[in-house]
């Protein structure tokens, strides 16, 4: 059985998550992970790669963006797994072939990254959402001026969740917090690896 290695980026993981959380509000659970898994079929081994961000840990966390896995095009005859965001025809489509250049994600933290604060609330080019659920968690932007903008967000927006954890808006406003994600459910947590298992990935 032949083996497709997704390969691994020279720039190291850990450090741009470290860069990335050191943004996030005291106080607030949220972690940003990748790792690499292992598919296996008739013919071949492939070796994906995968991006999400949890809010919360262990069984009581629960993943609140994923990639890409909901936004692959599907089979046909099936359902897409999510309504949010541009369908990929393939996960390559979001990494590159062998990690010769920088996954989507990473590139998007990158762009968020080197934004400076006056500029935070401009669009990014983002069609998958994650730049929303950083200004969402930014410790840089205040609750008015994020309040503010997530008053144009549809319900089902990712970053709703975040901000409810943010500033305890569950029970005051539960139209802010949906029960789910669409495509994204709370139960594929226990699926997922150890946060101390991530293997560097760009």
């Amino acid at each position: 059985m032949s083996r497709h290695n997704y390969g691994r980026s020279p720039r190291p993981w850990s450090k741009l998550k470290s860069r990335v959380e050191a943004l996030f509000a005291p106080g607030l659970p949220l972690a940003i992970h990748c790792n690499v898994f292992a598919k296996v079929t008739k013919e071949f081994t492939f070796d994906e790669p995968r991006h999400w961000v949890m809010l919360g840990r262990g069984r009581a966390g629960r993943i609140v963006w994923n990639f890409p896995g909901p936004f692959l095009r599907p089979a046909p005859g099936k359902p897409p797994r999510s309504t949010r965001g541009p369908p990929l025809d393939y996960w390559e489509t979001g990494y590159g072939w062998g990690g010769r250049r920088p996954s989507e994600p990473s590139a998007l933290m990158r762009d968020y990254l080197a934004r400076p604060r006056e500029r935070l609330m401009e669009p990014f080019e983002d069609p998958w959402e994650l730049a929303a659920i950083l200004r969402a968690a930014d410790r840089r932007l205040g609750r008015a001026c994020l309040l503010g903008w997530a008053a144009d967000l549809d319900p089902g927006h990712p970053a709703l969740i975040v901000l409810g954890a943010r500033f305890g808006l569950a029970a005051s406003a539960p139209k802010v917090v949906p029960a789910r994600v669409d495509g994204l459910l709370a139960a594929e947590v226990e699926h997922m690896p150890p946060a101390g298992i991530e293997q560097p990935e760009d």
